[in-house]
């Protein structure tokens, strides 16, 4: 019986592809193209440091590779044609009056989508792999691990389009809303998250690190899947596969979901824009908070708003199935506030847990042998500045002679500015409290409503309801290897934090920073009425 069923499915799926044969030479023509110029630009280089030779994969272009996620993205054109007896009253016809069930259908155009794209794919990447490792035999385990890796990628990519295409065209009873709301709905996936994360921990944390690594579950969002790229620098080797496997699970999840909704089509629905008025819901939120969520950076609101509704809209009116009344209307416009109040709703959370305790982020070591830490402070009244109450407290330490990465309690740390020496656990030490000095005075006690919208609709980047008096707090923090290594540029970490406190907070807040570093601020001051009195 499962040989029968087995056969049945296969030769359904032969039969689709036969249909498709521009389809499939068009897919054939960039795989192939794609497979050719990455095996060709595929190299192992060889990099030399302290006398060691070291040989590591690499690429001398990455056309070959752009290719290859080009042709990931083409499985779109399969799943279109595959699935087109969803919004073609001719082939649903042909399609309705075969012997097979729904669920004989849906597996026999999957295995054919399978055919057309992912398995031609797979066998450009299976011959990208051998090529590599033969011209990488001298680090073949290397080599192995980056191509198998990189290619795990592209066919995640592969396989989020076809789902998101194959859960569409499912949702769908006309090919125009089956194409514009796939790519629409790919798009916002993908892009979405990291847009609303990237936002929220910019401007609502005030917390920056070069070193900060808090966005790579970003990689389980369809597309951005390629992040895990570079996981030598970002990701563990075990972490990215996991973010992978739950990317590449979620595709699977969306495509095993489209088969019920497959299997409650008939061909009476065949023609109409939008089957299902849920998809139709959950397509224009989605599209929505997108559209926010840019506007957000561009600080366009009436712009934004305006052209978001125009949008909104046109497709609501495309897709109408009934006839347009002025209470249709209405429940839109209502609709669409709704999507607004649920997209500040959710930008106010970030807000009021400081980018959703991103500003609990801090440095936990000094890795390089070059480390500056610096806090100032500048104090304002009715809003106004007051120069003569400004501090700065600074130090500098750099590896005094040659040391061995990771320093011990041994390694000794010079001062730049005064002529004293440190151990590593007294820079340490200083390092804990400048993060303990951080977590006592940084607090989202003052934050409130009227300073959250001043910052999302007045242009104010301020992360607190700044009274007219009140301290503002600059603290940095970095390190790089430059001295050592007798160069201009290298490995740097910076880490910059910036908070306001209450007058009455000043005085404990400077005995503290003067316990921890060198005070400068008699200097600083110097310089600014050096500056001033130049003019």
């Amino acid at each position: 019986m499962a040989q029968k069923y087995s056969k049945k499915i296969s030769k359904a799926a032969t039969a689709e592809c036969r249909n498709r044969r521009k389809v499939r030479l068009m897919i054939l023509i960039i795989t192939v193209a794609a497979a050719l110029f990455e095996a060709s630009e595929f190299t192992v280089r060889n990099y030399n440091t302290d006398d060691i030779d070291l040989m590591f994969p690499n690429y001398d272009n990455f056309f070959g590779l752009f290719l290859m996620f080009v042709a990931a993205a083409f499985g779109a054109f399969a799943v279109y044609g595959v699935f087109s007896d969803l919004t073609n009253k001719q082939t649903a016809d042909v399609q309705l009056s075969l012997p097979m069930s729904a669920k004989e259908r849906f597996h026999s155009k999957l295995l054919a989508v399978a055919k057309l794209h992912l398995i031609p794919l797979a066998c450009a990447s299976l011959f990208v792999l051998i090529i590599g490792c033969v011209k990488g035999h001298t680090v073949i385990g290397d080599t192995f691990s980056f191509l198998f890796k990189i290619h795990c990628i592209v066919l995640a990519e592969a396989l989020f389009v076809d789902s998101i295409c194959v859960f569409c065209m499912c949702c769908c009873g006309a090919k125009a809303e089956g194409v514009y709301t796939s790519m629409i709905t790919a798009f916002c996936v993908t892009l979405t998250p990291t847009l609303v994360y990237n936002f929220i921990t910019n401007n609502f944390s005030s917390v920056s690190f070069s070193e900060d690594i808090s966005n790579r579950f970003l990689a389980m969002f369809g597309g951005m899947i390629a992040l895990s790229i570079e996981s030598g620098y970002v990701f563990s080797s075990l972490e990215s596969w996991v973010y992978l496997g739950i990317n590449m699970a979620a595709s699977c999840l969306l495509v095993f979901a489209s088969f019920f909704i497959y299997r409650k089509r008939d061909g009476r629905q065949v023609g109409r824009p939008m089957v299902y008025d849920l998809f139709m819901e959950l397509f224009m939120f989605t599209g929505l908070f997108t559209l926010f969520t840019m506007f957000s950076y561009v600080e366009s609101w009436g712009i934004g708003l305006t052209l978001a509704l125009i949008i909104y809209l046109v497709i609501r009116i495309v897709a109408a199935r009934a006839k347009i009344t002025p209470k249709t209307f209405l429940i839109w416009l209502l609709k669409y506030v709704a999507c607004f109040g649920i997209f500040l709703v959710i930008m106010a959370a970030g807000y009021f847990t400081g980018g959703f305790g991103h500003y609990k982020l801090r440095m936990k070591e000094f890795k390089w042998d070059n480390a500056d830490m610096q806090i100032s402070t500048t104090q304002y009244a009715n809003g106004s500045y007051l120069q003569q109450n400004r501090h700065s407290f600074h130090d500098n330490y750099y590896v005094s002679g040659k040391a061995d990465y990771p320093y011990n309690d041994d390694t000794v740390f010079r001062s730049g500015y005064h002529e004293n020496e440190i151990k590593k656990s007294e820079l340490d030490d200083k390092l804990v409290k400048l993060n303990k000095l951080i977590d006592e005075y940084y607090t989202l006690e003052n934050r409130n409503t009227e300073a959250f919208f001043d910052m999302m609709f007045g242009g104010v980047y301020k992360n607190e309801d700044t009274p007219g008096d009140y301290v503002s707090v600059y603290i940095s923090l970095s390190d790089d290897n430059t001295i050592s290594n007798n160069i201009d540029y290298g490995d740097t970490r910076d880490y910059d934090v910036y908070f306001i406190i209450p007058p009455d907070k000043l005085d404990d807040f400077l005995k503290d920073a003067q316990d921890i570093l060198s005070d400068e601020t008699d200097d600083v001051n110097a310089r600014i009425y050096e500056d001033v009195g130049s003019y």
